[in-house]
């Protein structure tokens, strides 16, 4: 089939490896080119409109979006949110009655806020605290108004915590990895909350599941095994056979006591999926040269 994403980040390149080698025709649109990625690449802003809508004389049958901003320290409140949910509407305005199949949105477990147990699509409530997941909720309620009456298949996949290669260096498993390597001290600012981390082979395994069976709308892309940052750290610990150089004097800080995984009734584990990895091997595939 051929398939458009929208995007060319750490998750859209496993994406469009995992498609490639399903035989798919892949075409990328994003800001810059990204080396590693040998489908046909075509660069343009999507806040461009007009100019965007250009690449959908390709005629793609599925759509795959995946941008939005991820900058480290800046994402959660930047207002920039505003103008990717805007995007995100825009999109699906313009292609809501065309003959695009299906529409593939990436969301962010975010959008669940403050738990203390784990989450489930569809029935777990949505409240996010922070503007970042609020415009995530924006654009899927408007999405899903949009395509009311439309053929169109539409899948929101809400992604956990995802890590992989070629990840921004200042996010938490590289800082980790290089500051580990380099003998540095580590000081975690949460050993509290329990996190979801899923690699991206195995995010672009559910999208492949998801373009392949039918799913309800809303989906949780997550493993459904939690880990604590400090879990985190002592298992790259022994993978690496360091030790983390604290000062005795430094402490780690206990965190926000937050939950952020998928549950394991979620529609996706549901319909027969299950990732590959444990986070003993999606950090091995990190580490592997």
């Amino acid at each position: 089939m051929k398939i458009l994403v929208i995007g060319n980040g750490f998750i859209a390149t496993s994406v469009v490896k995992r498609l490639q080698s399903e035989g798919h025709e892949l075409l990328a649109f994003s800001r810059t080119p990204r080396e590693g990625i040998n489908c046909k690449q075509v660069l343009g802003d999507i806040f461009h409109f007009e100019e965007f809508i250009k690449v959908l004389d390709w005629k793609p049958q599925i759509i795959v979006h995946t941008a939005w901003i991820t900058k480290p320290g800046v994402y959660r409140n930047d207002l920039s949110n505003f103008k990717y949910s805007k995007f995100t509407t825009d999109l699906a305005k313009y292609i809501a009655h065309s003959d695009v199949e299906h529409l593939i949105i990436l969301g962010t477990c975010a959008e669940y806020g403050f738990q203390s147990g784990l989450s489930t699509a569809g029935i777990t409530n949505l409240a996010p605290s922070t503007l970042y997941a609020e415009q995530k909720v924006v654009a899927l309620n408007s999405v899903k108004e949009l395509m009311r009456g439309s053929d169109m298949r539409f899948t929101w996949a809400r992604i956990f915590y995802p890590y992989g290669p070629n990840q921004d260096q200042k996010r938490l498993i590289p800082h980790l990895i290089r500051s580990l390597k380099n003998g540095e001290p580590v000081v975690l600012d949460d050993t509290s909350s329990i996190h979801d981390w899923i690699t991206t082979r195995d995010i672009a395994s559910a999208i492949s599941w998801a373009i392949n069976n039918e799913l309800p709308t809303e989906i949780d892309v997550g493993t459904s095994f939690g880990f604590t940052n400090l879990e985190l750290l002592v298992t790259l610990e022994e993978l690496l056979q360091t030790t983390n150089q604290l000062p005795a004097w430094e402490m780690h800080n206990f965190g926000h006591s937050e939950v952020f995984v998928a549950g394991k009734t979620s529609p996706l584990f549901i319909s027969g999926w299950s990732p590959k990895d444990s986070l003993i091997t999606g950090l091995e595939w990190v580490l592997s040269p």
